[in-house]
C-alpha cells in the first residue's frame, strides 16, 4: 500500500530535524482517524508540530501542508466550511501561538510541481497580512514569496527529501 503524500513530506521534516532541536507531534482527535460524523465534538489540534530550537531556545509551532496544485485554498473565517487545505482553526491556532515571546509559528508548505518540490516556511503573521490583503480565498507560491515566505533548501536522496532545517533555524528572528 502506498504511502499518502502528506504523510510522507511529515516523515521528511521529522528525519531533518537536527540533533539540537527536539520535535512533537501533536495528537489527532478520534475524529481524524474515524472521519465519523459522530464524532464531530472531538477538539482540532490548531497545527501539526511543536519543534524546540534548543540553541536558540525558540518554539516553532508548525502546520505542515503538502500539495500538487499551484494554489492553497484557505478558510477565511470560522463560518466557512468550504473544502480546503488551510482550515480557520490552524490559521486561528498558529496565529494564537505566536503571540507568545521566542515562538515563532507557520506553515512549512511542501509544492509538489512536476518532479521537484520546494517546501516554503510561511510565518503566520505574514500569512495574516497576505489574507487581509489579497481579494481572493487562495494563494500561490509567489503571492507567499511576495508576503514574506521563504524557501527551505533541501535535496533529494534517492527517493526521499532532506530539508534543511538547521540552516532555516539559523536564519530565523524572533
Amino acid at each position: 500500500m502506498s504511502k499518502n503524500v502528506g504523510k510522507i513530506f511529515e516523515s521528511e521534516i521529522k528525519n531533518s530535524v537536527p540533533d539540537y532541536a527536539k520535535l512533537l507531534r501533536l495528537s489527532d482527535p478520534p475524529h481524524s482517524f474515524t472521519k465519523r460524523s459522530d464524532t464531530k465534538f472531538s477538539k482540532k489540534n490548531p497545527y501539526d508540530y511543536e519543534c524546540f530550537d534548543s540553541l536558540r531556545r525558540t518554539l516553532y509551532c508548525f502546520e505542515l501542508k503538502s500539495t500538487a496544485q499551484k494554489y492553497i485554498g484557505f478558510q477565511i473565517d470560522s463560518e466557512d466550511d468550504r473544502e480546503v487545505l488551510i482550515k480557520w482553526h490552524q490559521i486561528d491556532g498558529l496565529t494564537k501561538a505566536s503571540q507568545y515571546q521566542n515562538v515563532i509559528a507557520g506553515f512549512l508548505l511542501n509544492y509538489r510541481l512536476d518532479d521537484e518540490q520546494f517546501v516554503y516556511f510561511f510565518n503566520i503573521k505574514d500569512f495574516n497580512k497576505m489574507k487581509e490583503s489579497i481579494d481572493k480565498k487562495s494563494f500561490n507560491i509567489m503571492d507567499a514569496v511576495l508576503y514574506g515566505a521563504k524557501k527551505v533548501d533541501g535535496c533529494k536522496k534517492r527517493t526521499r527529501w532532506h530539508w534543511n532545517l538547521d540552516d532555516f533555524f539559523k536564519s530565523q528572528e524572533v
